[in-house]
C-alpha cells in the first residue's frame, strides 16, 4: 500500500493555520501569509515512515472490532486502545505536560442490530489546550476511528486488520499529535482516536453530546476516514488529491433558521460548506499539487461517518476521504477468491 503521505501534510496545514488564527478577526478572509516559515517547518517534520509504522502496527491486532478482547497484550480492541494511549502519552512528555490524555467510556445500555449486550466502548483523547484562554473557547477536533469490522458487522473475533478503514486515519491522528503538541497554539486542538464508530458512530456521538452540554465552541471538526489508498477498485490511482465531504442544510436547523436562510441565502452559506471551502483554499496553497475535490454531500451514498454526530449538535464538521475507494478492501473478510484477494490489509 502506497500511503497518501501528502494527505497527512495537508490535514496538518489544515489544522495548523486554523488553529493559529487568533479569535479577533483573523479568518477565512484573511489567508496566511504563505511563505510562513512556522507552517512550513512543520509539514516538512510529518514522517511518512512514522504514518505507514502506526498502520501496520494496528493492523497488527488481528481486529479492533468495538466488541472484540479486551484483556490480550497482542489482540482485539483493548491491546490496541493501549498502544494508541502509550503514543499519545508519550506526546505529552515533550509537550511540557500540556497534552492531556484521557481514556472516555461510552456505555451501550440498550442493545442494538451491531450491539447485542450492553457493552462499553472506550475514546482515546488528547487534548492541547489554547494558551491564551479557556480550553473551551475555541476548539478544532481532529479523528479518526480505529475500531475495525470484516464482512460480519458482528464478528468480534475475526481477522480485520482495518488498514485503510481506518487505521489510516487513526496513524494521521496520531502523527499529528506528534507534531503539533510541541507547539503552542490560540485555540485548543483535541486529537480524538473513537471506537464504535462500526457500531454507529457511537464514539463520535458521546464527544459531541459532551461537547455541547459543557458548551464547547467547536469552529471546525475535521474527520479522517478511509484516506490511506492511493488505487481504486476502478483501477484508477491517484495520490494528489483529496475529497472533502460537507453537509448544506445543517442537521439541527430549526424551523426558525429555515426561514432565515432561505430568505438570506442558500444550503452553501452553512458553517460547514464555508469550512470546506477555506479548506480548499489553504490546502491547496499551502501544499503544492495537492488537489481539494468539494463534495456538497454530508458523507458519501448510503454511508456515514463520525462527523455526522457533531453536525447534529450544530458544530462545523468535514469528512476527509481519499479520491478512489476500493469497495473489496472495505468490510471484507480477509480472503483470495478466484485469484482475487480481498481484505484491508497493509500490504495493499
Amino acid at each position: 500500500m502506497k500511503l497518501q503521505v501528502l494527505g497527512a501534510h495537508f490535514v496538518i496545514s489544515i489544522t495548523l493555520v486554523a488553529a493559529s488564527l487568533t479569535a479577533n478577526g483573523c479568518g477565512p478572509s484573511r489567508p496566511p501569509d504563505p511563505r510562513d516559515p512556522v507552517l512550513a517547518e512543520t509539514l516538512i517534520e510529518v514522517d511518512p515512515r512514522r504514518i505507514r509504522s502506526t498502520i501496520e502496527k494496528l493492523a497488527s491486532f488481528k481486529t479492533r472490532h468495538s466488541l472484540s478482547e479486551t484483556k490480550s497484550q497482542t489482540e482485539g480492541i483493548g491491546a490496541a486502545r493501549r498502544w494508541i494511549e502509550s503514543e499519545l502519552q508519550s506526546y505529552a512528555a515533550q509537550s511540557d505536560g500540556r497534552l492531556q490524555v484521557e481514556l472516555q467510556e461510552v456505555r451501550v445500555d440498550n442493545p442494538t442490530d451491531r450491539v447485542p449486550s450492553p457493552a462499553t466502548l472506550v475514546n482515546v483523547i488528547a487534548t492541547l489546550p489554547s494558551v491564551t484562554g479557556p480550553a473551551i473557547e475555541r476548539v478544532y477536533i481532529v479523528s479518526g476511528h480505529y475500531d475495525s469490522r470484516n464482512l460480519d458487522p458482528l464478528d468480534a473475533s475475526g481477522a480485520a486488520p482495518g488498514a485503510n478503514d481506518d487505521a489510516s486515519g487513526t496513524a494521521a491522528v496520531i502523527e499529528l499529535a506528534r507534531v503539533l503538541s510541541r507547539m503552542k497554539f490560540d485555540a485548543t486542538i483535541v486529537f480524538a482516536c473513537f471506537a464504535g464508530e462500526e457500531q454507529g458512530l457511537l464514539g463520535a456521538a458521546a464527544l459531541a453530546e459532551k461537547a455541547k452540554a459543557e458548551g464547547w465552541n467547536i469552529v471546525g471538526m475535521f474527520n479522517n476516514d478511509i484516506i490511506g489508498n492511493t488505487r481504486g477498485g476502478n483501477g484508477v490511482k491517484e495520490d494528489n488529491r483529496v475529497r472533502v465531504f460537507s453537509e448544506g442544510v445543517p442537521s439541527n436547523e430549526s424551523a426558525m433558521q429555515l426561514q432565515a436562510r432561505q430568505s438570506n441565502g442558500g444550503e452553501n452559506d452553512g458553517a460547514s460548506r464555508q469550512l470546506a471551502r477555506y479548506i480548499k483554499e489553504i490546502g491547496e496553497l499551502y501544499v503544492p499539487g495537492f488537489q481539494v475535490s468539494l463534495v456538497y454531500r454530508r458523507d458519501r451514498f448510503g454511508r456515514g461517518g463520525d462527523h455526522i454526530p457533531f453536525l447534529r449538535q450544530g458544530f462545523a464538521a468535514v469528512r476527509f476521504t481519499e479520491p478512489n475507494e476500493d469497495f473489496s478492501r472495505q468490510h471484507q473478510n480477509v480472503v483470495t477468491k478466484s485469484g482475487r484477494s480481498y481484505g484491508d490489509v497493509p500490504e495493499y
